[in-house]
This record gives structure tokens, C-alpha cells and sequence, in this order.
């Protein structure tokens, strides 16, 4: 067996855990993924009886994180079994690589469950492909706008109760504030000194933030099963032509809007400057990346896209980076209990820099209003 870096977890356990799902199966290599934050991720390399050689990806789910494994992996299972049946009645070169293929254990599970070794699941290894963390151009955010709304057209058709939700309240804007509220008023760490301006800043934005919010309370925009943390490095990219393939780590899947999922690309990719940006002067938006997105999201969505969540598009862009802002400064106020810090004042910089990204696409909402309706279908 061929140990490609310094495992986590020891061989003999993998080993052990993949006969769980692979009963006969030889292990013939193992390398660990580290750049995910919460599960443990190995690519294990297997061996079936005629000699043939497959590639897999082995998990361990973080139960801290994701309380509730089982209604995660139901809503995964559900998720990846949906964008299966879509993909083959739609056909294409990729219609084997744009979904998850999951594996059954030996016991029929999509999971393997040990008191002593964890929560466990397996899927196969989508080959030709790669993942970006960062895109540098025009090409690459159409790609990441186009697979994400195929993502939603894909998800379309889907029946029978909706998913579970597995973080409560995760896109809940308006109340992101009252606990940002609460944080403040509360003040366990004496840091709301050092963080009156911002604080009081994200206040005065909060009817921006929660526009989207308010769409959907008032019926004018569905409610749609979403990805949640949409962004460039979740998407597989052909290793040819860097077309897109497959929406991967479906773990944050639930009830949302599809601006929410929009947002997120936007608020990760409309700024060249970094998230946690020290010099808030050089935060801007580009308008070329946004407009790129926006294309690629109601191209790829192919029509499952009401023309008002088009329309909203860029209120999601909004909500979605001043809810980030918030939830950075709550951390701060809180103590740093959720997001990792390198420097104490890590978390405030977070803030002011999404903040200020934020108070910059409210600034050019004209312009970013007419590019989404610039997208959107003509009537027939």
C-alpha cells in the first residue's frame, strides 16, 4: 500500500472502514486532503478482484459541526440522487461526473457509524477534474455562475418534503442582526469600544441587508433547495477545457433562495481584494466579474428562474456580504467562538472589510439592477 503524506487517521482504520463499504476490496493507496476546514478527507486509490484500480474519497463527518448527521445525509442523498436522475435525462459528456455517486455500506447505508470510529461515508472520485480556489477571470466566474445555476435547474424537479434543516436559521438576515444585537448588548469580552463605528454602520444597512428577506416574506420569490456556501472552490472544473462538471460539498443543503446561493459568488468573487482586507480603500466591485456571474447563473439555471428572483439577484449580492459582516463582528463581540482567528482583531477586520464591500455594491446597485435585467429571457 502506497501512504502519499502524514495520515490523521491510521491506515489500518481507513483500511477498515472502506471494507465497510468495499467488502473484498484492496487498498492499494492513501492520501489526505487537507485543505477542508471541518471533515477529514482521504482519496483512497482500491483494488477490486479482477485487478481493476478505483479511486474514491473517504470522509469523516465532524459531528461537532453537523449535530445532526443523519438528516445531513439524508438531505445530501436526496440532493445528489435528484441532480442523478436530471443529469441522465439530460444527457451530455458529463452526464457520469455532475452528480456524487455515493456508496452503500454492507449493510445498505450511505454511511458507516462506529461508537468507537465515527460517521463515515464514501463516494467515488470524479476523474478529469479540478478545483480553483480563486477565479482570475471573466471565463472562470461565468463558470462558477453557470454551474451553480445549473445546479438549481437540476434541483428543480425535485419532490416530497424539503430538506431538513440542519443549521437553523442560517440565512435568517434579520436575525443575524438581532444576535449581532444581542452580542453587543451583552459585550462579554469589553470589545464593543474598540467596534462602535462598525457596529453602528452595519446598523444603518440593515434595511439593505434584509431586502431579500423581505421578497420572499412577501410571497414575490420561492423558496428553492440551495447549496449555501456557493463559491468557486466547490466546483469541479473539466481538467481540459476548465468547463464546469459537478457542484461538490453538499453538506450545507437546505430551504433558501437562489439569491442567497448568487451571493455568495458574488461575495466571493465580484472583489480582487481579500476578505479579510486591512485597507478598506482598496475594496472595490468589479462590474465586469458581476456581470459574468449574472450571466452564467441564468444561463446555466436554463429557465427555472422566476424573472423577479433574477431581478433580486443583486439584492442577494448585498445581503449576503453584510450577513457575512455581521457574523464576523458577532464573533468578535462573542469572543471568537466560530470563525478561526490568526490575530485578535482578526474578526473586526473581517467586518470592516466586508462591510465596506457591501457599502460598495450599494453604491453601484443601478448599474449591478440593470445587468440582472439585462439577463433575463426575453418573452417568447
Amino acid at each position: 500500500m502506497k501512504i502519499h503524506n502524514k495520515l490523521t487517521d491510521s491506515a489500518d482504520v481507513i483500511t477498515y472502514v472502506v471494507s465497510q463499504f468495499l467488502p473484498g476490496a484492496e487498498v492499494s493507496g492513501i492520501e489526505q486532503w487537507f485543505a477542508g476546514h471541518i471533515n477529514r478527507t482521504y482519496f483512497v486509490d482500491c483494488s477490486d478482484r479482477g485487478g481493476c484500480c478505483v479511486r474514491f474519497v473517504l470522509q469523516y463527518m465532524n459531528g461537532e459541526v453537523f449535530r445532526d448527521l443523519d438528516g445531513l445525509m439524508q438531505n445530501v442523498i436526496r440532493v445528489s440522487e435528484q441532480m442523478a436522475r436530471a443529469a441522465r435525462k439530460s444527457g451530455g459528456p458529463d452526464v457520469e461526473r455532475c452528480y456524487l455517486h455515493f456508496i452503500r455500506t454492507v449493510s445498505g447505508e450511505y454511511a458507516f457509524k462506529s461508537e468507537k470510529l465515527g460517521f463515515w461515508r464514501m463516494y467515488r472520485y470524479i476523474g478529469n477534474a479540478v478545483g480553483k480556489l480563486v477565479a482570475e477571470t471573466n471565463a472562470e466566474a461565468y463558470s462558477a455562475g453557470f454551474a451553480f445555476g445549473k445546479f438549481q435547474n437540476m434541483l428543480a424537479g425535485m419532490n416530497g418534503p424539503r430538506l431538513n434543516e440542519t443549521i437553523a436559521g442560517f440565512h435568517d438576515t434579520r436575525g443575524r442582526f438581532a444576535a449581532l444585537r444581542d452580542a453587543a448588548s451583552k459585550d462579554v469580552c469589553g470589545r464593543l469600544d474598540s467596534c462602535r463605528g462598525v457596529y453602528g454602520h452595519l446598523l444603518e444597512l440593515e434595511k439593505f441587508a434584509t431586502k431579500l428577506q423581505a421578497a420572499s416574506e412577501n410571497g414575490e420569490i420561492p423558496e428553492r433547495t440551495v447549496h449555501n456556501d456557493a463559491k468557486l472552490s466547490n466546483v469541479l472544473l473539466d481538467a481540459s477545457d476548465f468547463h464546469p462538471v459537478c457542484v461538490i460539498d453538499l453538506d450545507t443543503c437546505m430551504p433558501g433562495l437562489a439569491g442567497h446561493d448568487f451571493g455568495d459568488l458574488a461575495r466571493s468573487i465580484c472583489s480582487d481584494s481579500p476578505e479579510d482586507e486591512p485597507d478598506t480603500s482598496r475594496i472595490s466591485v468589479r462590474l465586469d466579474m458581476f456581470e459574468s456571474i449574472v450571466t452564467g447563473y441564468v444561463s446555466g439555471a436554463d429557465g427555472a428562474l422566476t424573472r423577479e428572483e433574477i431581478l433580486t439577484l443583486p439584492d442577494g449580492a448585498v445581503a449576503m456580504t453584510l450577513e457575512v459582516a455581521v457574523r464576523f463582528l458577532t464573533d468578535y463581540l462573542s469572543g471568537d467562538t466560530y470563525f478561526r482567528t490568526k490575530f485578535p482583531e482578526h474578526n473586526l477586520q473581517r467586518a470592516k472589510a466586508q462591510l465596506a464591500l457591501g457599502e460598495r455594491m450599494i453604491d453601484k446597485m443601478p448599474v449591478m439592477k440593470e445587468i440582472a435585467e439585462a439577463a433575463c429571457p426575453q418573452p417568447k
